[in-house]
Parts: structure tokens; C-alpha cells; sequence
């Protein structure tokens, strides 16, 4: 019985040195900015497999051309797509990304789109009538919310 250890730490700087047409920038969360074109990493994060999944996942929203999203399904659309490139990345690596951690991934996206549409005046869910800005089904309050999926959730009446 052979047991693989995978080197998450070497796995990162070939990453690196494959993608050399990205940009890649360290920072304490891993993010793609399609504004300034960087990829965004945490270093200690590289102690374990989990680092080189998100660094997959951004680089997947890189080679994608991901910039901005006008929906909450876009937004899921476009998450889906930067993990579909990931698991393709990865294979390139002799690596499988978990598809729970994936699902546990695109979850936090789901439960942060549902915490915006939930309408600050009485609790109803209901669907953005324009990016970002929703109105609510039952009691007819309309409030904006902030387009960074690495914010709180804040609802603002308007």
C-alpha cells in the first residue's frame, strides 16, 4: 500500500510558474480582482491542500475573464464556472478537489445571497428588480445592497 502526500506548498509554485500570464499578489484572503488583474493569496494558507483549492478557484476566475456580476444567479453561474476550471486545473496537478468543499463553497454564496434578499423591513425573501437593489414581495420596501461578496450582508432602505 503506497500512501501520496501531496506538497501543497510545491503544487502553489508551479501553479505560479504554469500561469505565468496572470498576475498574483499575496494577501490574507485569496480573491481575483478582475479591476486591477491580480490574483489575491494567502501563503499560510499553502500548508494544506485547501490553500491550493482557492488558488485553483481564483485562477480559474482569471483565465475565465470573470470582472462583474449583475444578479445573484450570475454570480452563482460565475462561481460554478471558476470551479469547473478548477477541477481542470487541477487534474493538470495529479489532484482532485473535493467536490464537498466545493458544494460547502458555492453554499456560503448561496446563504449570502439569500441574507440580501431578505427585506429589512419584514423579513419576506424576494428578488433584485435591478443590480443590487431588490423590492420586497409583501410589503413593497425597496433596499440596495452592496455588490462585494466578501462584505456583510448590509441592506440599506431606500
Amino acid at each position: 500500500m503506497s500512501t501520496h502526500t501531496i506538497n501543497s506548498r510545491d503544487i502553489a509554485a508551479r501553479i505560479f510558474e504554469d500561469q505565468n500570464q496572470i498576475r498574483f499578489a499575496e494577501s490574507e484572503v485569496f480573491y481575483w480582482s478582475a479591476r486591477s488583474n491580480i490574483v489575491f493569496y494567502n501563503p499560510a494558507l499553502f500548508d494544506s491542500v485547501v490553500g491550493v483549492y482557492k488558488l485553483l478557484h481564483e485562477t480559474g476566475h482569471a483565465l475565465l475573464e470573470h470582472a462583474t456580476f449583475e444578479s445573484a444567479p450570475e454570480l452563482l453561474s460565475l462561481e460554478v464556472a471558476a470551479w469547473t476550471k478548477a477541477k481542470e486545473l487541477a487534474s493538470d496537478y495529479g489532484i482532485t478537489i473535493n467536490q464537498d468543499y466545493i458544494e460547502n463553497c458555492l453554499d456560503s454564496y448561496r446563504d449570502w445571497l439569500h441574507k440580501r434578499s431578505m427585506c429589512p423591513a419584514c423579513k419576506t425573501v424576494s428578488t433584485e428588480i435591478a443590480a443590487n437593489t431588490y423590492k420586497c414581495f409583501n410589503c413593497s420596501q425597496k433596499w440596495v445592497v452592496s455588490p462585494d461578496q466578501r462584505s456583510r450582508c448590509y441592506r440599506q432602505k431606500t
